[in-house]
């Protein structure tokens, strides 16, 4: 099922009011085209985004740079350091994102300024996606049995990046309770566990009233991987790993 951007962008306001600003902007994968003095050049640009801070990578065919920076909702500048035959050269990219577009302008050391128009580019997700429909397959080998303790759990929207939250789970037989933890507070979570398939729901606050979200997945040997639903209305990934530090 298709999810609406709005939807998800309410879950992630109620676990994090200030990434769910940011990573609706910049965050995720990018075609910069830029117009210079020798002709127009395209570049990719993968933005990752935790608070206002910004960390990614640059790929041309010269190969892929790491880049960092700042971002708001709505506009993102990075640095990245380029060797061309020998010569260092330092790019910035400094853009305002509309949607799925951005446009701004790219110093390239002392060569000069340049404008630059992007777009998001098109998902990748697809062609390694599972031919048939249901609850992702766990990794390989023996099965977790015992779900207690605290848990690291990410939760990827696409074209909106990753939000991170921690959960703290007791497993008492078939029945799961804890808490889920992120930026904006603490919530109660319920749930099952029914052989390797574990369901945990719990209501997210947000400023339109409580917004049930139910989230099942698949229990293999070093995580869980499954499908989050919001209120009926649409899905999103989630993985979860056992935190190291308990």
């Amino acid at each position: 099922m298709k999810y609406p951007i709005g939807v998800l962008a309410a879950v992630v306001l109620a676990l994090s009011p200030t990434m769910a600003l940011a990573q609706s902007g910049p965050a995720g994968s990018w075609d910069l085209s830029m117009t210079t003095p020798q002709g127009a050049t395209t570049v990719g640009l993968t933005l990752s985004l935790a608070g206002d801070k910004v960390s990614g990578e640059m790929s041309s065919p010269l190969g892929s740079v790491p880049v960092a920076g700042t971002a708001t909702a709505t506009d993102v500048k990075v640095t990245a350091d380029v060797n061309i035959q020998g010569m260092a050269l330092t790019f910035i990219i400094d853009g305002k994102v509309a949607g799925d577009n951005m446009d701004g302008t790219v110093k390239v050391g002392d060569f000069g300024e340049f404008p630059f128009t992007g777009k998001r580019a098109a998902a990748k997700s697809a062609a390694a996606a599972p031919a048939a429909a249901g609850a992702p397959a766990a990794a390989p080998g023996v099965p977790i049995t015992d779900l207690n303790g605290k848990w690291d759990i990410k939760l990827v929207i696409p074209g909106m990046g990753e939000m991170p939250a921690t959960a703290v789970l007791k497993q008492d037989g078939g029945k799961l309770t804890g808490t889920l933890s992120g930026p904006a507070g603490e919530l109660t979570i319920a749930g099952s566990v029914d052989g390797t398939v574990v369901k945990i729901d719990f209501e997210a606050e947000t400023p339109q009233g409580k917004l049930p979200i139910t989230m099942t997945g698949a229990i293999g040997a070093t995580s869980v991987v499954g499908k989050a639903s919001i209120a009926g209305m649409g899905e999103a990934d989630w993985t979860a790993t056992r935190s190291a530090v308990q």
